[in-house]
């Protein structure tokens, strides 16, 4: 293709893009399909007039100017002008902003609709610009020329950018003022106005209603989310030019195409760095005041709801993440940006409301206490408090890490850590036995003076559902006592105060183990809260361990009250020997006394000096032994179900535990009880007897039984040393013993030589000392 060619090709695609411009601006309306033409035309544009530089000889005439360079040079001074033109119209310049040309002194820029249409649309307005400052660079030979126009439209393109943001934000914006506007006419709240308004739709929707009265938070949403949409191309953008511009400079070419590019990529970054200053402003100054309207409307507000501080949290969320975009873009060293400002007033906000929500509303859960049942179809009650109490600490947990803010996360946490400590509201309700009383399954009944109507329900409802109902109303007056004792009475119906005694202390043992149990889990969950990178900071990685090892703490506090309230228990309904020296009187015998009790006198009264066959008939009374626990009511309830698994455990664990120690501390201090090698046999099949008893309600619940092995070892190692054939084969057996507390140490080992009837002091002495 000649010069005389490109040429013509130049005129003529330049005056066919400058007509579609000319309809353009003839009907006022511009879209991204007439963008993307222009777009295109104008790299063609472009192409042509680097084309003619093949034709451009190195030399020149006399005259000091080759033609084909003049040529060239009208060219792209008439593409130049036509740029102009043309980003006058995109950008929707008024007709007072107009760029002067040297060859020419035309108007244009008439008025259009303003152009939106989209990333593509944006795409093709970067590519113009990028064309059109090629071209710019073409036609001025001066550096101040190139810098003047540059500077000319990256003001125009910047503010293009501002207006698009403004443009987009504006819906939202104005809906939200309108919304003001009435709500303070009706002098409302803006929520109150939005919950009124959106009942009916509530009805007939399955929508999440709640996010759709976030009318600040949603408005901040659209704003900051079109200013990330426009913010981080931009950035993209000038990191690729920036690394370009780079590399051209390591290269150190001096060729004309290298220093128009570096020309123009300075140029570009120039304009990038422009608008993203005016973006970042623009989207500060708009979000700032939606921030200020959401905390004015905050302020009359008295009691907040879930949903208030779900949006709270929410944007604390948005300004967080725009943050993080941007935060770059504030120079380091300098003073905290406007957006910054006001997320730390935002977070500050959110933290005090949010610890004010946890411990109110704990409050109010410890008001509204009472059993629940825990499995359906098992008579097992918990408190509602620990269910109540985990749920809320969860839920302002997640809320808090939803904000994605480290100061918040662990303000949150220690309020969550006090709660549960033994100092804390739920230790102090559990010790109180708060919610735990069995009387109905819905009140705590304490006096004849709280008389009132009532009934007992088949199916208690969830404490949970109680609670969040009991929000959902915003109740401020305690529950209503009921007297179910009279109305039972009233009805004709029995009333077992043994029953509704022990029903209260099992609801109160299953909620100090749920309440254990609880600490672990949200000492689990605090790991995985603060933001992804956050934990490997050395001061929240150590702040961290602390709290996990606070909540760990805290979950052996409850353990060991826990422990404690079962050796009360047990005391109270198996009885406890307190001392074996003397043996028990008769009314120790009798069917109502404790079983521990029967059992001990049972056993003092036994007979172990036997032959083979006074054997057989003491081996007829052995069932004797667990009569007095299949008889026992708590036994009874174990059996039932009413415990918590891992609690049957504990407490089967804690008679064994009592029962083999009662067996040992009798053999060893009556010193009444002397042995025979038949009856050793005796005694060790009672033994078996009693720890298979124990192991069946271990096996029941596919637990461990070496729970319960482990309580009987001392017994058993006993009964191993009596059952020896003489006293020096207690040499070896010694050997085998352990050190642990589950074993017989060395004084005990001598009294349990000392029970056989036949060895003798010296043989024991004997024996004991090789």
């Amino acid at each position: 293709m000649s010069m005389e060619n490109l040429v013509e090709d130049f005129y003529i695609q330049l005056e066919e893009t400058r007509n579609k411009l000319s309809s353009c601006q003839d009907t006022g309306v511009i879209g991204f399909a007439q963008v993307d033409d222009f777009h295109v035309s104008l790299d063609s544009i472009y192409r042509v007039v680097m084309s003619m530089l093949d034709f451009i000889p190195f030399t020149t005439d006399d005259d000091g100017e080759n033609l084909f360079d003049a040529m060239r040079k009208s060219c792209i001074e008439k593409a130049s002008q036509f740029c102009c033109d043309l980003l006058n119209v995109v950008l929707n310049a008024g007709p007072e902003e107009k760029v002067p040309t040297k060859s020419s002194k035309r108007e244009t820029g008439h008025k259009i609709s303003f152009i939106d249409d989209g990333v593509e649309c944006q795409q093709a307005i970067a590519s113009m610009m990028e064309n059109s400052f090629r071209i710019f660079s073409e036609q001025h030979t001066t550096e101040s020329e190139e810098c003047s126009y540059m500077s000319i439209f990256t003001e125009k393109y910047s503010n293009y950018q501002r207006a698009v943001l403004r443009h987009r934000s504006k819906p939202p914006i104005a809906n939200l003022a309108n919304v003001r506007k009435i709500a303070k006419v009706q002098s409302l709240t803006v929520y109150d106005y939005l919950e009124s308004t959106m009942q009916q739709e509530s009805d007939r929707s399955d929508g999440d209603t709640d996010k759709d009265k976030w009318a600040h938070a949603n408005t901040i949403t659209v704003i900051l989310g079109e200013a990330s949409s426009l913010i981080h191309p931009l950035i993209v953008w000038k990191e690729g030019l920036l690394d370009s511009l780079s590399a051209s400079r390591d290269m150190d070419s001096k060729s004309h195409l290298s220093r128009l590019d570096s020309c123009v990529q300075s140029g570009l970054a120039m304009m990038c760095d422009t608008a993203l200053d005016l973006l970042h402003k623009e989207a500060q100054n708009l979000t700032i005041k939606i921030g200020e309207w959401f905390i004015e409307d905050m302020a009359g507000i008295v009691n907040l709801s879930d949903s208030s501080l779900e949006e709270m949290a929410f944007i604390c969320q948005v300004l967080q993440r725009y943050n993080a975009l941007t935060c770059h873009l504030n120079p380091v060293g300098k003073e905290e940006s406007l957006i910054e400002k006001h997320l730390a007033e935002q977070i500050f906000r959110y933290s005090t409301a949010e610890t004010n929500f946890l411990s109110t509303n704990i409050l109010k859960a410890i008001e509204m206490a009472q059993p629940v049942q825990i499995l359906m179809g098992v008579e097992r009650y918990v408190p509602s408090i620990v269910e109540d109490a985990y749920y809320i600490s969860q839920r302002c947990l997640e809320r808090a890490s939803s904000t994605l803010s480290p100061k918040t996360v662990v303000l949150v946490i220690n309020s969550v850590v006090d709660t549960w400590g033994t100092s804390g509201a739920i230790y102090n309700a559990l010790v109180s036995q708060k919610g735990c009383n069995s009387m109905g399954k819905n009140a705590d009944v304490k006096t004849d003076n709280d008389t009132r109507d009532g009934f007992i329900e088949k199916s208690p409802n969830s404490g949970l559902q109680l609670f969040l109902n009991a929000l959902e109303r915003d109740i401020d007056k305690s529950p209503q006592r009921t007297d179910v004792t009279n109305n039972m009475k009233a009805n004709g119906m029995s009333v077992d105060v043994h029953t509704i005694q022990l029903d209260t202390q099992f609801c109160l043992l299953n909620g100090i183990h749920a309440a254990s149990v609880a600490c672990e889990g949200l000492g689990t969950l605090f790991g995985s809260l603060l933001p992804e990178g956050v934990n490997d900071a050395p001061d929240h990685s150590e702040m961290m361990l602390t709290v996990k090892e606070q909540m760990k703490q805290y979950s052996i506090t409850y353990d060991l009250l826990l422990d404690a309230q079962i050796d009360t228990l047990l005391e109270e309904w198996v009885g406890k020997v307190h001392t074996t020296g003397i043996p028990p009187p008769l009314i120790a015998s009798l069917p109502h006394a404790p079983s521990i009790h029967r059992l001990f006198y049972y056993f003092s009264k036994q007979n172990y000096e036997l032959n083979a066959t006074s054997l057989r008939g003491a081996e007829e009374h052995t069932k004797f032994l667990i009569i007095p626990f299949e008889e026992s009511r708590i036994i009874t309830e174990l059996h039932n179900g009413k415990c918590d698994d891992q609690l049957a455990f504990k407490l089967v664990q804690a008679i064994s535990h009592d029962v083999s120690n009662l067996f040992l501390s009798t053999l060893f201090n009556q010193k009444k009880h002397q042995f025979t090698e038949w009856g050793a046999l005796l005694l060790a099949k009672q033994i078996r007897i009693l720890e298979e008893y124990f192991c069946s309600h271990i096996v029941k619940n596919s637990g461990n039984t070496l729970l319960i092995l482990q309580e009987f070892k001392k017994l058993s190692q006993t009964l191993a040393i009596i059952q020896l054939s003489h006293p020096q084969d207690c040499k070896d057996f010694k050997q085998s013993i352990g050190n642990s507390n589950f074993d017989l140490n060395q004084d005990e080992i001598r009294c349990a030589m000392k029970l056989r009837c036949d060895w003798t002091e010296e043989a024991i002495n004997a024996a004991f000392n090789n």
